[in-house]
């Protein structure tokens, strides 16, 4: 039942809204499963470096992330399911 789901923290199918700290914009992801990422609709893998940077992690926390363009700092918006 997803109403019983925890939304406090970024867990594998939360739809999490972040903002990078740097440039201020919003991105929405839903984290999937590997079989399932298609970054063009917003499935991002669980496997992936943002992905694992978020997971575990509650709304307002902020985190930095290594991407290939460098090191960058989100902040946890918004968590739902």
């Amino acid at each position: 039942d997803e109403s019983k789901m925890d939304s406090s923290k970024v867990l594998i199918l939360s739809n999490v809204k972040i903002k990078n700290l740097k440039n201020g914009a919003t991105m929405r992801y839903i984290l999937v499963p590997e079989k399932e990422a298609d970054l063009r609709s917003g499935k991002l893998s669980v496997n992936s470096p943002i992905a694992k940077g978020l997971l575990g992690k509650s709304i307002g926390e902020k985190v930095e992330i290594a991407v290939p363009a460098g090191n960058i700092q989100f902040e946890i918006v918004e968590i739902s399911r």
